[in-house]
């Protein structure tokens, strides 16, 4: 048994022997685990100990493991994630750019010692499942892996993650998502377990009219939506008539659209676009999605600007037959952080593991890494209280401090306190950059709109 770890053959003989006398109280076994534990004498050997000493490492359950993960240290421990993701539907195609930033992301934290020193992390190859962009589907396969796995790497989509937050809550599952729902930002939404990075899709829609007034030719007197009829489209559509209204906008129109996989013609949308002619038109869509509006919509000479929400916009876009219309330089792209080139020391870092693994520029692996920050806090403030059990995760999670996201996100002060990021991009098109991007306004903004919100609930609740 490797150093450092409690004795959890112990821990469950204790609780077998408190179980026999009669002893009700759930957290005996934590309690009583202090009476016999092994530890490093000076020279390295094992010494056991006896009742006085303090307890050595944490304790742990599901998805925890004192052997060493795949490719892992053989000195450590294993922490294991599972991923619910999209591989067949709207997103499939970020969802290996997505996985990508994870993987790359710890692989970072494990070269550098893990977490405590005692951990490394690993996503478990059966544990990354489809949920078709789906809410039932995202259940479904979630009780697949639900006994399997400490904590989620990724759980993709607002409305999916929605649909299997009860079981989330009831297992203590905590989730990084690859979701910028604003109710993420308040504890009553997600029961503190969904630990959001950046600004959510409220914000960045806030943020992304304010811009356009301020940076579009003749800035913008009406403004339109093109959105999919989920949390994903509803919240970001709410943030533009919050905007529209602030500033005497008039909005034109809002338009569903479906999945080009149900609509593979975007019939509807272009004909909203083309018809009411926006000063602006919003889509907070799928890049396949963006790929057909803008380039059906600039084929029948649309010309005036587009701004797709962050999850639009796939660098794979500028190798599309739309092509012509983004390099026309009409589409332009609201994130929670600067792209692939971004000069921080995250995004350096990033680059830097990506040059390394072969991995390619991509907002979606940017997305994938920068999700991975509030979940290593959690997990190493876990692992120093000593119970990187679920629950004492979801504790850790609940009462973390500061966040540091290397300068691709600003500092989160407190964030267990659920505090509401502000500041996003926008950035235009460019074919020389890694990712297609290159972010404008010299980098992320707060703009008048938001700033001046009374964030009291999410903007679209569902």
């Amino acid at each position: 048994m490797k150093k450092g770890f409690r004795l959890i053959a112990l821990l469950a003989a204790l609780a077998l022997v408190a179980a026999a006398c009669g002893d009700d109280t759930s957290d005996t076994t934590a309690t009583t685990a202090a009476a016999t534990t092994t530890t490093a004498d000076a020279g390295g050997g094992d010494t056991t100990t006896t009742t006085e000493d303090t307890m050595m490492g944490p304790i742990f359950d599901v998805g925890v493991t004192e052997e060493p993960c795949t490719n892992g240290s053989p000195d450590r421990g294993c922490i294991q994630l599972g991923s619910v993701t999209d591989q067949t539907a709207t997103f499939a195609a970020a969802s290996p750019g997505l996985l990508a930033g994870h993987q790359l992301f710890w692989a970072r934290v494990n070269a550098s010692g893990g977490i405590g020193g005692l951990f490394d992390v690993e996503i478990v190859d059966e544990a990354i499942v489809n949920n078709n962009y789906d809410p039932a589907t995202h259940v479904e396969v979630y009780q697949q892996i639900r006994e399997d796995v400490l904590a989620l790497a990724e759980s993709l989509g607002t409305s999916q993650t929605l649909a299997a937050l009860p079981d989330m809550i009831d297992d203590n599952m905590v989730s990084a998502p690859a979701t910028w729902w604003s109710g993420w930002n308040y504890a009553e939404s997600d029961g503190g377990l969904i630990l959001e990075s950046g600004a959510s899709y409220c914000v960045e829609a806030m943020n992304s009219v304010d811009f356009a007034l301020g940076n579009f030719p003749g800035g913008a007197a009406t403004v339109g939506v093109v959105y999919l009829p989920n949390d994903y489209g509803l919240d970001y559509l709410a943030g533009v008539k919050i905007a529209a209204e602030a500033n005497g906008l008039e909005v034109l129109f809002e338009q569903q659209t479906l999945p080009v996989g149900l609509d593979p013609g975007q019939t509807e949308a272009v004909n909203a676009v083309v018809t009411n002619s926006a000063d602006v038109t919003f889509l907070v869509t799928g890049p396949s999605e963006t790929a057909t509006i803008v380039g059906t919509a600039a084929a029948g000479g649309h010309q005036k600007p587009f701004i797709g929400a962050g999850p639009s916009w796939n660098a794979a876009l500028l190798a599309s037959p739309a092509a012509a219309a983004f390099e026309a330089g009409i589409y332009f792209n609201s994130a929670p952080w600067g792209s692939w080139a971004t000069d921080t020391p995250g995004h350096e870092a990033m680059r830097a593991m990506a040059d390394a693994a072969g991995a390619p520029a991509s907002n979606f692996v940017s997305a994938g890494w920068v999700e991975q920050y509030p979940l290593k806090a959690a997990l190493e403030a876990a692992v120093a209280a000593g119970d990187i059990t679920r629950a004492g995760l979801v504790a850790a999670a609940q009462s973390l401090g500061e966040v540091d996201f290397e300068g691709m996100v600003e500092t989160v002060a407190n964030y267990g306190a659920n505090p509401i990021v502000t500041s996003s991009v926008v950035g235009a098109v460019d074919p020389a950059a890694p990712d297609g991007i290159t972010i404008l306004g010299g980098g992320p903004f707060t703009g008048p709109t938001a700033a001046a919100f009374d964030y009291s609930g999410p903007c679209f609740a569902g």
